[in-house]
């Protein structure tokens, strides 16, 4: 725009024309007024204001939109707030007629990744930009990741679907917020295990995928719950109850469990009451008796069990129940007896107990096999097979007896213990019996030592009539004590050596007499493999005797060889042979 002043300059030779000073006025008034509005125009345009930094705290994760703050102006009104820069870039967003400062990108505002955010802003007329600091609070933060399982369709009520996994930490207090269907599942609000909490809706026809959605605290987000059901061949079984009379008998079917559907399936019991009453067959569900015992109605009026059918890909559940019916019937009893072993045969055992009329007994099981007879009319037991009658072999020996009075019968047991009897050729005492004094009532015998204690010995004392002069079953030991009486204890003879014996715990060992080696002989085929198989040694060719001849001779015994099996008198004492000790055992 051309000024007055220049105007005015330009237009001076003009206004010297008479002719146009009226118009030369007219001009410079429009002129004047004119530069004057202009005037005012500019100096309203040009009006400065002051803008005042801002800074802010802030919790981290906002949303977006939330609002931060107002850019706050002095001396007048801000144009056009903009921002000039910020970091990092595209965090916030003004705006550009109040200076009110928001969220443009929440995923910025990240303690860890960005505790502070700036920014320049500016306006038109400010005298100066100003900076905007944004100090993020840091928070607790946990995040969890979506869980998605497969599993077959008809789970169990608290059956475990799964975990949620979480990262960070922070208040958790799990909660399902949304679920489809619903009802479903639950959630352990402190672990984040879900569970089956309604079955019937994990069913593949109705609900082949469930759906939940679950927040927890200090979450960023609530996660997905997704359970995909895989479909599977669904059977279902059917209780069984059914009335019997009481005292079945062993075996004897009850009845079978049905089952709906096709397939192969498996039957067992989990549980019975009384315990042991009932089996199932494996492969068909029929149920027998296993103890009659137990089908008593006074006792167990109802027996029931619980059995497991097993489909391969689910399993059911299902209950039997037993009625009995009160019959008139036979009571027999459990009973012990005791008897010694080596029995003969047909000797008595006992009898039975029962109670009722025209009752018969017959055995129905018996082990050892082939061992008892039984009295069908009296329930009298006694030995059908004497060998069998072994402690050693058959400590504790079963009968089961049936007992019948035409309308009903029950079974009960005979428990047969055996009295272990002292008997040649047993391991006792410390070495092996030879001899048992008929006598005693089986509490006295003899065994013989395990060992050789010498395969070359005098008897020793020669010159010297000690009084060992004793040869029958029970004089070994008095003969051995008179000759260490009469002083013949050099080292190495034959009664010296026993005298002093300490083997397998005792030390009461002495010399056999005649008769005493002759009953040794006589059982050698009984008591030499026990010797043996104990790790003893075998018999060697000739042993001493106790008994003395004279002051000069004894007698020994020959084992093998020509003679063997013969006591021979006067050996010189100075001659060697063999050593073996034997002892005396009580039993009372």
């Amino acid at each position: 725009m051309v000024s007055t002043k220049t105007f005015l300059k330009n237009i001076k030779p003009y206004i010297m024309n008479r002719k146009n000073k009226l118009s030369y006025l007219l001009i410079l008034t429009v002129l004047l007024i004119t530069s004057g509005c202009s005037n005012d125009d500019d100096g309203a345009g040009n009006t400065e204001v002051s803008l005042q930094d801002l800074q802010v705290a802030l919790d981290e994760n906002p949303s977006d939109g939330q609002a931060i703050g107002t850019i706050q102006v002095t001396d007048g009104t801000a144009m056009n707030f903009s921002i000039n820069s910020q970091s990092p870039s595209g965090a916030m967003s003004i705006n550009s007629s109040s200076g009110e400062l928001t969220v443009a990108d929440a995923s910025l505002f990240d303690f860890e990744t960005n505790p502070t955010l700036t920014a320049t802003v500016n306006a038109e007329n400010a005298e100066s930009p100003v900076t905007v600091t944004i100090n993020l609070n840091n928070l607790n933060e946990v995040t969890a990741q979506s869980l998605e399982v497969t599993i077959d369709e008809n789970p169990t009520n608290g059956q475990s679907l799964g975990v949620l996994q979480t990262n960070g930490s922070g208040n958790l207090n799990f909660n399902i917020d949304s679920q489809t269907p619903a009802g479903a599942m639950s959630i352990d609000s402190a672990t984040g295990e879900l569970t089956v909490a309604d079955a019937s809706l994990f069913d593949f026809e109705t609900n082949p995928t469930l759906l939940a959605s679950v927040s927890f605290d200090d979450a960023i987000n609530p996660v997905t719950v997704t359970i995909n059901l895989n479909d599977v061949v669904e059977w279902s079984a059917q209780d069984l109850s059914t009335d019997i009379d009481e005292n079945p008998t062993d075996g004897q079917v009850v009845g079978t469990i049905q089952v709906n559907g096709s397939g192969t399936f498996s039957f067992s019991i989990t549980s019975q009451t009384p315990p042991g009453a009932l089996s199932v067959d494996a492969s068909t569900g029929e149920l027998s008796v296993v103890d009659p015992n137990l089908f008593d109605y006074e006792t167990n009026p109802i027996i029931t069990a619980t059995i497991l059918v097993d489909g391969g890909a689910n399993t059911a559940t299902v209950t039997a129940t037993i009625n009995l019916n009160d019959v008139d019937e036979v009571a027999a009893q459990n009973t012990d007896l005791t008897i010694d072993e080596n029995p003969s045969n047909g000797d008595v055992i006992g009898v039975l107990q029962a109670s009722g009329s025209n009752l018969s007994y017959t055995i129905t099981f018996q082990n050892p096999v082939g061992a008892f007879n039984i009295d069908q009319n009296t329930g009298e037991l006694s030995v059908a097979d004497e060998s069998l009658f072994d402690f050693e072999t058959n400590p504790n020996m079963l009968a089961t007896i049936s007992v019948d009075n035409g309308m009903q019968s029950v079974s009960a047991n005979a428990f047969v213990a055996l009295n272990d009897l002292n008997e040649v050729g047993e391991f006792k005492y410390g070495g092996v019996i030879f001899w048992v004094d008929p006598a005693s009532n089986n509490s006295e015998g003899l065994v013989m030592a395990l060992t050789n204690q010498s395969s070359s010995s005098t008897w020793g004392c020669s010159g010297v009539l000690t009084g060992s002069a004793g040869a029958t079953i029970g004089t070994g030991e008095t003969n051995t004590t008179a000759i260490i009486s009469a002083g013949c204890t050099t080292s190495g003879t034959a009664a010296e050596i026993v005298s002093n014996l300490s083997l397998n715990g005792y030390d009461d060992w002495f010399l056999p007499s005649s008769d005493e080696w002759i009953e040794v002989y006589n059982n050698l085929s009984i008591i030499q493999p026990v010797i043996l198989s104990n790790g003893g040694d075998d018999f060697l060719t000739q042993y001493w005797s106790s008994t003395e001849n004279d002051a000069y001779n004894a007698e020994f015994i020959v084992f093998s060889g020509p003679g063997a099996g013969t006591i021979y008198s006067f050996l010189n004492k100075t001659s060697s042979v063999a050593t073996r000790a034997i002892r005396a055992w009580t039993d009372f």
